[in-house]
């Protein structure tokens, strides 16, 4: 097995409905990212080695080793395996709609903040590290009349992810406070689209964004889903809470709330879980999310 990430894209269509479709039963686990070594367990002691495009079936024991890392998909569900392990499949797939398809609930405005590669983009990590080796014989120097946030965003906006990764990158290195933070979020949003994963979610747990930041917002609805696709809802709690304790409006704020009621329901806390549907539905209850959040309070 090739030992650095390799990404096969999929198709990330944002279908509100989806909440509303059966629960899932018996769903195969695809294997969407991988770095290091996946297996499941085939009867008593035999382990059979998965790689990318290929499937778990469903009520297997699952082993990630070799300090690995991976993306693994049912149907709309995303679970993200960060460290080695032993893992029940039976206790990564909700079988609860709602839980599963909770990307698509969040709707379009935020789910670009999660892509992944389109099929025909080619942007997978070896293919761009491969262009990268041709033109590694430079020096970058600063540019003082470089804006490495603004000009970063509009290649991002015309298409030229590698462009604008590229500046964001130098942004993280030559600006300074919250231009300086807000280059390392969307550096890391490029990551992710490249298919590099692993790496954006490295550089998106480094920032702490301050309540001002034109980003904070934005920064809590990706980094929440994040850690609540690895399960790690302590983590989802702190950067949600962190955010929800400044009050906020509008449509980052009610994604937040729905997102922490996911997070405590993970943990248990039904009654947490309650509230911040609450919350989530008082701040627009005509909107996708806000309609969401009632229908699961019922």
């Amino acid at each position: 097995m090739d030992m650095n990430g390799r990404y096969i894209p999929r198709s990330m269509g944002i279908l509100f409905l989806a909440l509303f479709v059966l629960p899932l039963s018996g769903a195969d686990l695809s294997v969407e990212y991988l770095e290091g070594v996946l297996e499941y367990r085939e009867g008593q002691d035999t382990w059979i080695g998965v790689d990318i495009g290929e499937s778990i079936p469903d009520g297997r024991t699952v082993r990630l080793s070799s300090r690995g890392y991976a993306e693994l998909s049912a149907g709309a569900q995303i679970i993200t395996l960060t460290r080695d392990g032993v893992y029940e499949t039976a206790n990564l797939v909700s079988k609860e709609p709602e839980k599963a398809n909770f990307r698509d609930v969040l709707g379009s405005k935020f789910s670009a903040l999660l892509n992944r590669p389109d099929a025909s983009s080619g942007m997978t990590v070896a293919a761009v590290r491969g262009a990268e080796a041709e033109g590694d014989d430079f020096i970058t120097w600063e540019d003082e009349t470089t804006d490495y946030l603004s000009d970063g965003i509009a290649l991002f906006e015309d298409g030229d992810i590698v462009g604008a990764r590229n500046l964001f990158d130098e942004g993280t290195i030559w600006e300074t406070g919250a231009i300086q933070r807000e280059c390392a979020y969307r550096l890391g949003l490029c990551q992710q689209l490249l298919g590099d994963p692993r790496g954006a979610r490295q550089t998106l747990s480094g920032i702490n964004p301050e309540p001002d930041d034109p980003f904070f917002g934005e920064y809590t609805v990706t980094m929440g889903t994040l850690y609540i696709e690895s399960r790690e809802f302590d983590k989802a709690d702190v950067v949600l809470s962190s955010y929800l304790d400044e009050n906020p409006r509008g449509d980052a704020a009610q994604a937040a709330w729905l997102l922490s009621a996911f997070s405590l329901d993970g943990q248990g806390n039904s009654a947490g879980r309650s509230s911040s549907l609450r919350n989530a539905v008082e701040l627009d209850p005509n909107s996708e999310i806000g309609r969401a959040a009632a229908q699961m309070l019922r």
